[in-house]
């Protein structure tokens, strides 16, 4: 079995459900180590526990609670994957939410800001954290998703 991400480690946010889950186990077949992250730490312990029967020789996972939104999360992720794997080769921006739908009169300015501060500013602070490392390793990726609003914008 081809497995063309052996030795690899990769970041993937938002990984506790969904799409960012699916990717997450995608990867482990390839054969990455992985560090998810995502602000429910329930749901991603589950995940880490489900994901963790996918784990073959060479392979580790792990799991921080973080909102990518926050300059401090992003900065104890990173952190956390140099310290249990020495490096970072792959950042996988999945971290997103839906934000407020209405008019733009009526729906909370406070939902609004923090759809803005998760879905803009959580992909800019986490490629912030990992380009230093991408740089001094000469090497690095980073796959950067949005939903379908980027493209097909909702009411």
């Amino acid at each position: 079995m081809q497995r063309p991400l052996e030795n690899k480690v990769a970041i993937i946010t938002g990984a506790n459900q969904g799409f960012g889950f699916e990717i997450a186990k995608k990867y482990l077949g390839a054969g990455s180590s992985l560090m998810i992250c995502a602000r429910d730490g329930r749901l991603l312990e589950q995940a880490k526990t489900e994901l963790r029967r996918l784990v073959s020789a060479n392979q580790d996972i792990c799991a921080l609670t973080a909102d990518i939104s926050r300059q401090d999360d992003v900065k104890a992720v990173v952190e956390a994957t140099l310290k249990s794997f020495g490096r970072v080769d792959i950042l996988v921006n999945n971290a997103g939410v839906y934000g407020p739908k209405g008019t733009i009169e009526e729906v909370d300015w406070q939902e609004w800001m923090q759809a803005i501060e998760i879905n803009l500013y959580g992909s800019i602070l986490m490629c912030r954290a990992v380009l230093p490392h991408f740089k001094a390793q000469g090497r690095g990726k980073i796959v950067q998703l949005s939903g379908g609003g980027a493209t097909n914008p909702l009411p």
